[in-house]
């Protein structure tokens, strides 16, 4: 069942006492911090607990960064967590990413700014979640709220390192690797928005062997070339230290692993439900979309072609879907395997073969590397879910289904409306087992074709042939 989480008493006390209106400085500007938002799309809101959370009672600090644009949006979200906690990672990126805040203004004028946010959550029974703008660096002054400087990012050319962060869950590493950290650089930030005394705070080489000095100082010299929200405390700009940690410049980037894709958009004058009614630039965008969600495993799906072709065996099809609309019957696999055309199948990468309508929403071949993928559940006519290209390349790639409603995109769904069923918005991560598990299978260079469907489902067909989305 899914559990929302609840807002502690901590987090209400500090919505009433964030910074609500603008300051004016010694030379007359007027300053206004990015703050917390308000409403059904505000990050309190939009905050969850994971329902696959670890079980015991611990807490989890989660250190966060996001770009509030001037209308309030919010865009390239990162989190660092310990492994352990990836998928609390998972959840506060996701709620990031939707987020509407109040944007930074300078003299009334909204201006985008990169904004400092610690996300923790106390776990026991419940987990219930906390917030402050900032990350601690300046509590023994300042108490926890208060708003850090923020960095006023004028045009995208300034902080080019912030997407070069990339993914900041920590991964195997000893204790001073925690995250991935390479280096935290500072600045001291004034009252009045003026930036002094850039400086490298810490670098940790850890067990990689490279040095980081060089690399270190040039972030922080690069602090120079910002504009500045200054701190506020109790509503009021002060002077205050701004603090940055990036990840391994040279080496946190996964190598993005591109892997080909033929589609066959199927058509049929005598099976209405073999009769795709996809556009190929709507193709291109449900994979412009799949791309997206597979990006923080940096696999790349490249559509190496789309083939527009007449079904074979339709009316096969039709007898077969008329007895067992779940096409779990016997021989019933062997038969819808055949209403893809073999001549059309690419043979040294994965296929997607569409087609209106297919059982359970999606059919699998998996010893032939493809997938029968409908527009809709063949029996209740309900349309497959946005994320429903991504998670059967998933399937693919041998990840199995995940619990029903939880934040990964590989959930399973079958026969009903996903996002109304689950009451939250469309899953979009993967956890990082997934990730290391279809990257292996990429590394391969072919799709998954063990004779046996991945874990959680079960093949009732002929020949390592797999049932629909859901299991």
């Amino acid at each position: 069942m899914r559990q929302r989480s609840i807002i502690n008493v901590a987090a209400a006390l500090l919505l009433s006492s964030l910074p609500v209106g603008a300051a004016f400085t010694q030379d007359g500007t007027t300053f206004t911090p990015a703050k917390l938002g308000e409403g059904e799309q505000s990050l309190l809101a939009r905050l969850r607990t994971p329902i696959e959370r670890p079980t015991g009672n611990y807490d989890v600090p989660l250190t966060c960064q996001v770009i509030v644009e001037p209308d309030g949006s919010t865009r390239s979200p990162r989190c660092l967590a310990i492994e352990r906690y990836d998928v609390f990672r998972f959840e506060a990126e996701r709620a990031l990413a939707g987020a509407i805040m109040s944007p930074a203004r300078i003299d009334g004028e909204p201006v985008r700014v990169l904004m400092n946010l610690f996300i923790g959550y106390r776990c026991a029974e419940t987990c219930p979640a906390y917030l402050f703008t900032n990350h601690g660096r300046n509590a023994e002054e300042y108490g926890f709220r208060y708003s850090a400087p923020q960095p006023v990012l004028d045009d995208d050319t300034w902080y080019q390192g912030f997407d070069d962060k990339l993914a900041w869950a920590a991964s195997e590493r000893g204790p001073d690797e925690i995250g991935g950290v390479r280096f935290v650089i500072s600045a001291h930030i004034d009252a009045a928005g003026t930036m002094s005394e850039p400086r490298v705070d810490n670098v940790y080489p850890g067990s990689t062997g490279r040095r980081y000095e060089e690399s270190a100082q040039r972030a922080a010299d690069s602090l120079l070339d910002s504009r500045y929200i200054p701190g506020f405390s109790e509503d009021e700009p002060v002077d205050m230290r701004l603090y940055d940690y990036w990840l391994d410049p040279e080496g946190a980037r996964l190598d993005v692993l591109t892997l080909p894709v033929r589609v066959q958009i199927l058509w049929s004058d005598l099976v209405p439900a073999l009769n795709s009614t996809l556009t190929d630039e709507q193709v291109r965008q449900l994979f412009v979309e799949a791309n997206e969600l597979w990006r923080p495993a940096a696999i790349q799906w490249n559509l190496e072609s789309i083939v527009h072709t007449q079904a074979e065996r339709q009316l096969a099809f039709r007898r077969t879907i008329l007895d067992d609309p779940t096409g779990t019957a016997q021989g019933a696999s062997e038969t819808l395997a055949q209403v893809c055309p073999s001549q059309d199948r690419l043979q040294q990468g994965w296929n997607i073969c569409w087609v209106l309508a297919a059982p359970r929403g999606a059919f699998y071949f998996y010893p032939l590397g493809t997938v029968m993928l409908g527009e809709q559940d063949i029996l209740t006519e309900v349309a497959s879910p946005p994320f429903a290209l991504a998670h059967v390349l998933g399937h693919l790639m041998g990840l199995g289904d995940a619990p029903r409603c939880s934040t990964t995109f590989m959930r399973s769904f079958e026969g009903t409306e996903d996002s109304g069923a689950c009451g939250n918005p469309t899953p979009t991560v993967l956890t990082s087992d997934q990730i290391k598990r279809a990257r292996d299978q990429a590394s391969i260079g072919t799709p998954f074709r063990n004779p046996f469907v991945p874990r959680g489902r079960r093949s009732r067909g002929g020949g390592g042939m797999g049932m629909g989305m859901g299991g």
